[in-house]
């Protein structure tokens, strides 16, 4: 009996003799993987779990869930969307959202770890909106029904849709009660940009220093970032997720050469499309290799690029039990049907490959399985619904491209090779 299908096995089982990717080495391990409720127990040597109830893992290669910092909103069937993120490998997705109607728009039984980022704005010119977001905040956050259903919740402000500083400043003292970091979205045009600066006096990111809030903050979006703002964001412990298709090849060459990752977490926010289209995770491994100023095929390189996209991603949002497989850990794992190429000890770069060119078998959110029957039935649905997308832009200010027709993980990859990655 397949142990994810059974419910005989609800808390306590196995995955044995597996290769999982440890993330303290960057390398793949065979051993166990013991399972108890939502989180990983322990992790043992091959084929010495005690379990009543395991599953074979010999023809298995296991990942931590990707995290996908920074999902598109406004998805007619969130459920139908967060399962085919989860076909790719992507266990959890975070989204900014203005009000708790725009939380339920994501809301779902059978769907991704969701991360809402909670926009706390002015009401009537004044900050009492913010006493009310922290009232609404505290409530959900002490709500065990929202727990179960692998939701959180973190504080966010947009700059650029607040009429003045004390919000930030409020919304900063929110976070800081709450004990998580304070989300902050930053102007996706350089129209948007300009009109800040012009009518504030600051830019964004020059008023945050200003503010002293720098080193509290975790950064979306640096499409728009000057020399300055890159100086100051240096001197800061910010953290950082970026979207590489939100960021021009002028501004990686100009200002990210100087951008410090020394003392901060980095999280990628990759498109819904990054792993259908090959390109795209070659388009983070450029910028990677920018921030890193390392060459293409470089070992430090490919640890970085798996970093930000699971256990530093994990990091930057300030949480600290997912993207990573280790005891004690929420059960977000990944397991794919293990290539042949792909042998004990491969390292980062085997990763990529492996989410590049494959879908997982199995998705677990906190130990349960999406199960991937119903992923497949997902694809299917949304084959025809595919050719209708239109190009739109996201809360994050990020392009969506059109398509036009439907492409398989596995086949529209075929075109790109390993080498290609390393280039």
């Amino acid at each position: 009996m397949d142990v994810l299908e059974s419910s005989t096995c609800e808390r306590d089982w196995a995955i044995v003799d597996t290769l999982y990717f440890d993330s303290t080495r960057h390398r793949f391990v065979r051993g166990d993987i013991e399972i108890n409720g939502r989180r990983i127990a322990r992790l043992l040597p091959p084929r010495t779990s005690q379990c009543a109830c395991s599953m074979p893992g010999d023809t298995a290669a296991c990942l931590p869930g990707l995290i996908e910092a920074d999902a598109t909103l406004g998805h007619q069937d969130w459920s139908r969307y967060s399962q085919h993120l989860a076909a790719h490998g992507v266990t959890t997705a975070g989204v900014f959202c203005s009000s708790l109607a725009d939380c339920a728009a994501c809301y779902g039984a059978n769907s991704l770890r969701r991360i809402f980022y909670v926009e706390l704005a002015e009401d009537g010119g004044g900050a009492t909106g913010i006493e009310a977001g922290v009232r609404m905040l505290e409530a959900v956050c002490a709500t065990n029904t929202f727990r179960q259903k692998c939701c959180e919740f973190i504080p966010a402000v947009v700059p650029g849709e607040v009429g003045s500083a004390e919000t930030i400043v409020g919304a900063a003292r929110v976070a800081e009660r709450l004990g998580k970091r304070l989300c902050v979205r930053l102007s996706s045009t350089a129209d948007d940009a300009r009109l800040f600066k012009e009518s504030r006096y600051f830019t964004e990111v020059g008023l945050l220093s200003y503010l002293s809030l720098l080193s509290q903050v975790t950064i979306f979006n640096l499409s728009q970032l000057s020399r300055r703002d890159v100086a100051m964001v240096n001197e800061s412990s910010a953290n950082l997720v970026c979207s590489p298709g939100a960021v021009s090849e002028w501004l990686r060459d100009e200002h990210f050469a100087r951008l410090s990752m020394k003392d901060r977490a980095l999280a990628f926010s990759i498109d819904r499309d990054t792993p259908v289209h090959g390109s795209q995770y070659r388009s983070v491994a450029l910028l990677s290799s920018a921030l890193t100023h390392q060459s293409g095929d470089s070992t430090m390189l490919g640890d970085f690029m798996v970093d930000a996209l699971t256990s530093s991603a994990a990091r930057a949002l300030g949480i600290a039990d997912i993207g990573r497989i280790e005891a004690g850990m929420k059960a977000d794992l990944c397991l794919f049907d293990r290539p042949k190429s792909l042998t004990e000890h491969g390292g980062s770069w085997d990763f990529i490959e492996l989410v590049t060119y494959s879908e997982p078998r199995d998705v677990l959110i906190g130990g349960v399985a999406m199960r991937r029957k119903d992923i497949a039935a997902c694809e299917l649905e949304e084959a025809c619904a595919s050719t209708q997308l239109c190009t739109t832009l996201s809360t994050s200010g990020y392009l969506r491209p059109r398509h036009t027709e439907r492409l398989s993980g596995a086949g529209s990859a075929q075109e790109f090779t390993a080498s290609e990655f390393r280039t």
